[in-house]
């Protein structure tokens, strides 16, 4: 609302302005001289081509007195009939688009156009596909906005928006009843020289009739008004009372003001209606080219600014990840350094018994690979004949070397040669026969052969001669 200040205290206030032809309205919590912080001025109706309204000048500068202000905002709302408000369908087009099509084709759109105007318009509902684009749009003389902010930079005033009091009285509807907000609702405001009905939805004004004032129109009125919506009305006492009488003959109830709420006698002023929510949002607000120019410019300022934060923030993140990821380097290597004394004796023990395991399978092959010498011994025990003995038995890996004592040499090589287990026997020395000490006479023999590798070696088939001199077995089991 124009007659709240902004949240910092430092921060100047913003005067609401209502202007009609003959009268200025303005509105601020600095106006202490009446109850509804309202002050008011005559106006002299301007010149329809001149491009000053000095009456307006000398009103902005009693009050800039009066407010003791020399830079103050202003939001204006400017009272019928220096506006046209009306529903157009358009093509779907963005804001700034709308606003140059309903520019340069004002004559087209608003019945009262006369020269340039300045134009604005919003969205009336949502667009179904393949429809044209509703949009409530205003439209107002050039001329008059030029002049309206001219006599305010006079003052010292800053204009910040101009709109039209449908505008305002839309915002002082959703006020009102704040219901209204919730669903499709129409307000009426009664003035004395005509009446005027919104039609609201979602928050927003998306239609405006007018009719004659009073009860004049109540049947043309009350075939405009939705079956089953929720109606107010508000304005002037006298027509309004007339106009609502009416409407409950034709069916219609009408509620009025909550007579406890803060806006209550501010709502059978019209023009204070419209000064104190001047710069509301319900509605259309009248913008200049310069204006649209100007909220481009700050658009792109703020997406300047917007991207150059964003990247500050994208860099200020990929500071705190790259700090973030030193600093968990920094802990892994701490870490690692500390693990490293135990990791290494774990290594050291784990290479010795790596070692020994290899060592250990190395003499596991030797041992599979390795003759079975007692399995040995024993089949040649038992394959050599009785009446010979062995003096002598040497091995070296899987090679053997046999000397020993018999009657008949030859009987002792063929048995060795029927051994299984046993390759390659052969003579490793020439037969001597030599006399024994008791006068025998025996035939000393040497006998190389080769054991087969991870075999047990058995006795041959044939069973061994008879022992024809038990006294030599004795000396052979001995060796």
């Amino acid at each position: 609302m124009a007659m709240t200040p902004a949240t910092n205290p430092r921060a100047r206030y913003r005067t609401g302005i209502a202007i009609s032809p003959t009268r200025l309205c303005a509105v601020d919590l600095r106006l202490r001289g009446s109850t509804d912080r309202a002050w008011r001025a005559e106006l002299e109706p301007p010149a329809a081509d001149a491009n000053t309204w000095p009456s307006l000048a000398d009103a902005f500068g009693q009050l800039a007195r009066a407010l003791g202000e020399q830079r103050g905002r202003l939001a204006i709302s400017l009272m019928p009939p220096f506006t046209e408000v009306r529903r157009v369908a358009l093509p779907p087009l963005g804001r700034n688009e709308l606003q140059r099509v309903l520019s340069r084709g004002a004559s087209r759109y608003f019945v009262g156009a006369r020269g340039p105007q300045i134009v604005g318009a919003i969205p009336a509902t949502r667009r179904r596909r393949g429809e044209m684009l509703p949009v409530v749009a205003a439209a107002a003389s050039a001329r008059l906005v030029e002049a309206i902010r001219s006599a305010a930079e006079l003052a010292g005033f800053t204009v910040e928006s101009i709109a039209p009091a449908e505008s305002a009285w839309a915002s002082a509807a959703f006020a009102l009843w704040p219901a209204f907000a919730r669903q499709s609702a129409f307000a009426i405001l009664c003035q004395d020289e005509r009446t005027h009905v919104l039609e609201l939805d979602g928050k927003r004004l998306v239609g405006v009739r007018r009719f004659r004032d009073g009860s004049a129109d109540a049947q043309l009125i009350a075939d405009t008004l939705t079956t089953g919506a929720r109606v107010g009305i508000f304005g002037e006492s006298r027509a309004r009372h007339a106009l609502s009488a009416a409407l409950n003959a034709h069916g219609v109830g009408a509620s009025a003001a909550n007579g406890a709420s803060e806006w209550s006698s501010a709502s059978e002023h019209p023009d204070l209606l419209a000064a104190h929510f001047a710069g509301g949002d319900a509605g259309p607000s009248l913008r200049a080219e310069n204006d649209v120019a100007t909220e481009q410019a700050g658009a792109r300022r703020m997406a300047w600014s917007i991207a150059g934060v964003a990247a500050a923030l994208l860099l200020l993140s990929a500071g705190v990840e790259l700090w973030g990821a030193k600093r968990q380097l920094a802990t892994v290597r701490a870490e690692r350094e500390r693990l490293r004394p135990e990791l290494a004796s774990t290594l050291v023990g784990r290479s010795t018994v790596d070692a020994t395991y290899r060592e250990l399978s190395a003499l596991n092959a030797i041992e599979r690979s390795a003759p079975h010498w007692s399995s040995v011994i024993v089949t040649l025990s038992e394959s050599v004949p009785e009446e010979a003995f062995l003096t002598t038995i040497r091995a070296r890996e899987d090679s053997l070397i046999i000397d020993g004592m018999a009657p008949h040499a030859k009987k002792v090589f063929d048995a060795m040669q029927t051994t299984s287990g046993l390759l390659d026997v052969k003579a490793s020395a020439p037969v001597r026969r030599e006399t024994q000490d008791d006068g025998v006479s025996l035939e000393h023999f040497a006998i190389a052969a080769r054991v087969e590798s991870a075999r047990k070696v058995t006795k041959p088939a044939t069973a061994p001669a008879s022992n024809p001199l038990p006294s030599r077995g004795a000396g052979r089991s001995g060796q």
